[in-house]
């Protein structure tokens, strides 16, 4: 499940919130939702041996949590998938290539298999996301490396880019 709150966006918030609330309550017979933080990521402070997955985020494999974050802007977005992070991170890859700017706290988030050749529209401001977190070092066909990933469930893009009214809309002549 995902859900958005901007600053400017309260309306957005407020929806976006009464999403999560029902679908929290339609799962009400599962295991609880675990929060995870991206301070739960590594280990702190970071030793001689570099950075270390962290208990927390070890512990928190297979299980359904909830994590908040920015949705990485892309130039190339890729069908199926997103990443999360931290904070707000804008990829240039044409310009870049390979040396981006990505935190190590970064999670990929993907999509069902039956929206793998979906591309999740970029959603700026704070994204709150529920999901089954599989945690480990796996290399892409591509080459690129993730040790965090979020899968989604089906029907969570449906709910979470469903257009809420916004109060300004009827004030603007559009066509």
């Amino acid at each position: 499940m995902i859900a958005c709150a901007t600053p400017r966006g309260w309306r957005r918030g407020l929806v976006a919130a009464s999403l999560a609330l029902a679908a929290m309550a339609a799962g009400a017979d599962e295991a609880p939702v675990l929060t995870l933080k991206f301070s739960d990521f590594h280990e702190q402070p970071v030793g001689p041996r570099g950075l270390e997955l962290g208990e927390s985020l070890q512990a928190a494999h297979g299980r359904t949590v909830r994590i908040v974050g920015y949705m990485v802007a892309s130039e190339q977005a890729q069908p199926g998938r997103f990443q999360l992070t931290a904070r707000p991170v804008r990829l240039s890859e044409h310009a870049d290539g390979d040396a981006d700017d990505l935190p190590p706290a970064t999670v990929l988030v993907l999509l069902d298999a039956s929206q793998a050749d979906q591309v999740v529209p970029q959603q700026d401001g704070l994204i709150a996301l529920i999901g089954t977190l599989d945690v480990g070092r796996l290399e892409a066909a591509d080459g690129r490396v993730s040790w965090v990933r979020l899968q989604l469930p089906a029907d969570a893009t449906r709910r979470a880019f469903a257009r809420p009214i916004d109060a300004r809309a009827g004030l603007a002549h559009t066509h």
